[in-house]
């Protein structure tokens, strides 16, 4: 229908029935209902007129079908297509009278203790099966499971990784702060209080940070649940979930956290009164006197100096900045991975596929030659465990499809079976094996040995000459049923299934980023904010710790300017580090999804990071840094010289 293309179906009685997502259902035949993804998509609402098939119909309503809920128009398609393409649905007699009984498709559910392979041979053997798709085959239905699979996956990631950096944090500054109050405790146990009265107020004082940050999470968690989970149905039709906090969940938000501070509090309490109530009384325990000596011979700035001594006398404080600049720059760098990676796939696929600019692939079996283009079979097939890949036939002289191996040589066609690069990984055969893979109809079984692979990470394929692979089929040696063109061919539009174009891979990835892009900018913005928080917090300690420094800087005159460049650039030397070994975590992170998920998104995605992106990355990291620093200048001026100076003369 000139920029779109429709799938229409009659109402089913039994199964894969459709449920109304806007409007109302069919009453008359001039009416139809259309998926609700291309709807949304293109704007088209109820009441609208929309042609199909030369005649125009109104559009009553939208509707969801279970087995469409990921929109892949073709089965050999790698993402949801909702901007060209869409289900429709007419009355029964409608559809009757504009296409005949159409198409019919028998769908099974097997027991467990079901026969498969006997059940498949007998329905051949009476009926004749023109394809078989299981469902584990079947891309409309493992993209659902494995988009949520993948999001379940991202959001543990967070749901551990945040709460524990937090925590970490958390305990690391309540110890620092209880130090600080060696002196007040040192008094309180010199006045007679106990070991254990002590730790209990201490530890009770602890639990107000988890109380209220849990009771803020649990907020914050209702409110983001919508938006953030809305995130990870972008892939799917349109659907209206409903997002719950359940009671347990919000109650170990609260508990766990909690209880966590209390007993971080009660063992540093117990720690500190387990030294000299004098060195309390003084402030002297903590005080690392060997971070003093650090770099007393050299001759560097003092600087210089002072930044090596915070880092190196208080290693937890450094661990947490540090921490901080890693986890920032890691998922910041993740998020730019990921956009890259699925960049590269548009990228490269058709240079791996040839150098044809059409693939036309036909509904029936032709003989002999087309009159333009190569000529091409391709037939499913699958292995021991149902698991489908395309057994091709191509000539050997051809120069359309790639035939490079690997090895850099040329497949020999006439003479020998290639695999390609991504059937390798899929199905974890060499060059050298032996491969046994059966017929998806008659389950007869064939076994052939690899002479080599072809590099195409992004088709799962054997290839042999036309010949061998009808040979195989039980067909006809000069049968074909796709042609490969370097140029638009004009052939009949009803034997035509699917045209695949050298922009369809390209098109695919640059959809999927159009529809993840919100998903992966938060992920960049969840980054961003460990970074900020982290150091934020971190720093904001550091300083309070070194008020007498900060006050002494002022009475020998020291400039503001020159104060915030001592103090608050000394950890500018874990900022490199961080930013480094952030990057380097990220890229394998991907490294590993991409490896791990090869047989779950049926191609090899190429783990990159471009340059632009690396620098981005650290523009970012360092940009949040800087922030956290900024906002922390208020407070080295506000600090009152005085009052620090009297501290040390107490």
């Amino acid at each position: 229908e000139g920029d779109y293309k429709v799938r229409v179906f009659r109402p089913n009685e039994k199964i894969n029935l459709y449920e109304i997502h806007t409007g109302r259902d069919l009453r008359n035949d001039g009416e139809i209902l259309i998926s609700a993804g291309y709807a949304d998509e293109n704007g088209v609402s109820p009441g609208e007129k929309i042609s199909v098939g030369g005649r125009k119909y109104t559009v009553v309503g939208t509707f969801l079908r279970p087995d469409y809920l990921y929109m892949i128009e073709n089965l050999t398609d790698d993402y949801k297509n909702v901007t060209t393409f869409f289900l429709a649905y007419m009355t029964p007699r409608e559809f009757k009278s504009r296409f005949g009984e159409g198409s019919i498709h028998y769908k099974v559910i097997y027991g467990e203790k079901t026969d498969q392979v006997a059940f498949r041979k007998d329905i051949n053997d009476h009926y004749y099966m023109a394809s078989y798709l299981a469902a584990d085959n079947n891309m409309r239905i493992t993209f659902v499971h494995e988009q949520a699979d993948m999001f379940i996956m991202s959001s543990w990631f967070i749901l551990t990784l945040f709460p524990l950096l937090t925590v970490l944090m958390i305990c690391i500054l309540l110890g620092r702060k209880i130090r600080a109050e060696q002196k007040l405790i040192g008094t309180l146990s010199a006045m007679g209080y106990s070991k254990a009265k002590l730790m209990r107020h201490y530890s009770l004082f602890a639990v107000i940070p988890g109380i209220v940050g849990g009771l803020l999470t649990s907020v914050a968690a209702l409110v983001l649940a919508k938006p953030f989970g809305s995130l990870g149905l972008a892939d799917y039709e349109p659907m209206t979930p409903e997002f719950t906090l359940p009671l347990w969940v919000a109650a170990a938000g609260l508990a766990v956290p909690t209880l966590i501070y209390f007993i971080a509090a009660m063992l540093r309490v117990r720690k500190l009164l387990k030294e000299d109530t004098v060195k309390l009384l003084a402030g002297q325990v903590g005080n690392d006197a060997k971070s003093r000596r650090i770099l007393t011979r050299t001759r560097r700035k003092v600087r210089f100096r002072f930044a090596v001594r915070q880092l190196v006398g208080n290693p937890g404080r450094s661990f947490v900045i540090f921490l901080g600049i890693f986890l920032g720059a890691a998922v910041v760098a993740f998020g730019f991975s990921f956009l890259d990676s699925v960049k590269a796939v548009g990228e490269q696929a058709h240079g791996e596929f040839g150098s044809f600019r059409y693939e036309y692939v036909l509904n029936t079996l032709e003989k002999g030659k087309p009159y333009a283009g190569e000529a091409m079979i391709m037939l499913p097939f699958e292995d021991a465990k149902a698991r489908q890949f395309s057994l091709i036939g191509l000539d050997s002289d051809s120069t359309l499809w790639n035939l490079t191996t690997v090895d850099g040589e040329k497949a020999d066609l006439a003479s020998g079976f290639y695999i390609s690069t991504l059937c390798e990984a899929i199905y974890d055969v060499h060059k050298g094996d032996q491969f046994t893979f059966r017929h998806i109809a008659t389950l007869e079984k064939h076994t052939v040995t690899i002479d080599g692979v072809i590099k195409n990470g992004y088709q799962s394929y054997l290839i042999s000459s036309r010949k061998s692979a009808a040979d195989i089929a039980g067909l006809d040696s000069g049968s074909y049923n796709v042609i490969l063109a370097e140029r638009s061919l004009p052939l009949e539009t009803d034997k035509i299934s699917e045209i695949i174009s050298d922009t369809t891979y390209e098109n695919q990835m640059q959809n999927m980023i159009n529809a993840m892009a919100g998903l992966i900018y938060a992920f960049i913005g969840i980054g961003m904010i460990i970074c900020i928080a982290s150091l934020y917090a971190t720093v904001n300690n550091m300083l309070s710790e070194c008020g007498h420094n900060i006050s002494m800087l002022k009475v020998l005159g020291f400039e503001d300017r020159r104060i915030h460049s001592m103090i608050l650039s000394s950890n500018h030397l874990l900022l490199l580090p961080g930013i480094i070994l952030g990057i380097a975590f990220a890229y394998g992170g991907m490294a590993w999804y991409c490896a791990e998920f090869i047989e779950v998104e049926r191609l090899i995605i190429p783990a990159t990071l471009k340059p632009i992106s690396i620098l981005m990355t650290v523009v970012i990291t360092v940009f949040c840094y800087f922030v956290s620093l900024v906002l922390l200048r208020r407070k080295v001026n506000k600090i009152d010289m005085i009052e620090a100076l009297k501290d040390n003369r107490e």
